[in-house]
C-alpha cells in the first residue's frame, strides 16, 4: 500500500487490508524482536516460546476446500509438539469464511470478535481541552512508568501479571525508533488512562486503550484517543486504525469519525488441550 495515499483515495477493501495488515505486523513484532520463528506465507505462523505466549500465533490462513482440516492440523502440529498456547486470528482475508467453526472443531476456543475500524486522522487534528484539571499525557519512556502503565493494562484486559512480559514490553517500546509506543494519562499523580500506538509504515494502529474504572464517564477515553492519534499525526501518519469489542467504545469511535470495515475473530489454543 502506498503510504502517500490519503484516506479519501482508498477503497473500503484498501482500508480493510490496512486494518488487518497493522494487526498482523503487531502480531509479528515480538517474534521478530526476540529471534522467534516466523513461517509462511500461507498461513503465517510464528513461535516466540513458552515464556512469551503472546508471541505464538497464526495469521493469514487461506485453505482450499477439501484441505481445511488437514491444513489446520498441519499448522497446529508444531505448537502441539512443543505444548505451546497460541492465538489464531481470523480476518477478512481468511478463507473459508467459516474458518472459525473449523478451528473450534479442532479444539480452539472462540475468544472474541472485534470490529476493525479506520479514519482520516486529520479529522482529529484540532486539540481539545483536557476534561479534568491537571490531567497529563506523556509517552512511556522508562521502566518505572511502564510498570504503572502495565498495572492499568491488567485491569482492562483478561491477563495476569507476568514479569517476563513486562520486561519484553520494555525492550519492545522504550528504545529509539520502536514501532510500538505506550502512552499514559495521570491525574494528580494517579494513572487514569493508557494507550498504545503501533506504527507499521502505512497506518497508526491504536491498541490497549484503558481508562481506570474510577475515572470513567468523564471524557478521559475520548481525550486519550484523540491525544494518542495526534502523536501519530506529528509522526506523519494520516490514517488511524483500531479494533474494538465494546459497544460503548464503538459508539465513541463512530462519533470521532471512525467507520467499521471488517470483523476479526480471535481463537485460542491451550497447550493443555
Amino acid at each position: 500500500m502506498n503510504s502517500s495515499k490519503t484516506y479519501e483515495d482508498l477503497s473500503s477493501q484498501d482500508l480493510m487490508n490496512l486494518i488487518e495488515a497493522n494487526l498482523i505486523e503487531r502480531s509479528l513484532y515480538f517474534p521478530r524482536l526476540f529471534n522467534g520463528e516466523i513461517h509462511g506465507p500461507n498461513p503465517i505462523w510464528f513461535i516466540t516460546g513458552p515464556t512469551l505466549p503472546a508471541g505464538n500465533g497464526v495469521v493469514s490462513a487461506t485453505f482450499a476446500l477439501g484441505e481445511i482440516d488437514a491444513s489446520i492440523e498441519a499448522t497446529l502440529a508444531p505448537f502441539k509438539a512443543r505444548r505451546l498456547p497460541l492465538k489464531w486470528w481470523v480476518g477478512p482475508a481468511t478463507a473459508p469464511q467459516n474458518m472459525g467453526q473449523h478451528l473450534q472443531n479442532h479444539g480452539l476456543t472462540h475468544n472474541r470478535d472485534m470490529m476493525g475500524m479506520a479514519t482520516n486522522l486529520h479529522n482529529l487534528a484540532q486539540p481539545i481541552a483536557p476534561p479534568l484539571p491537571k490531567l497529563t499525557f506523556e509517552r512511556v519512556k522508562n521502566k518505572t512508568t511502564l510498570a504503572e502503565w502495565y498495572n492499568l493494562l491488567l485491569a482492562g484486559f483478561p491477563i495476569s501479571f507476568d514479569q517476563v512480559y513486562l520486561d519484553a514490553l520494555a525492550l519492545a517500546s522504550l528504545g529509539p525508533g520502536t514501532a510500538e509506543r505506550h502512552y499514559i494519562v495521570q491525574h494528580r499523580g494517579k494513572t487514569v488512562g493508557i494507550s498504545t500506538l503501533f506504527l507499521d509504515g502505512n497506518v497508526a494502529g491504536l491498541y490497549n486503550l484503558v481508562t481506570c474504572p474510577q475515572a470513567r464517564g468523564q471524557g478521559i477515553g475520548t481525550w486519550l484517543t484523540i491525544r494518542t492519534y495526534q502523536e501519530a499525526l506529528t509522526l506523519g501518519y494520516a490514517i488511524g486504525t483500531l479494533q474494538t469489542t465494546y459497544p460503548n467504545a464503538l459508539r465513541l469511535y463512530h462519533r470521532l469519525g471512525f467507520e467499521v470495515y471488517c470483523k476479526i475473530g480471535i481463537y485460542s489454543y491451550s497447550k493443555n488441550v
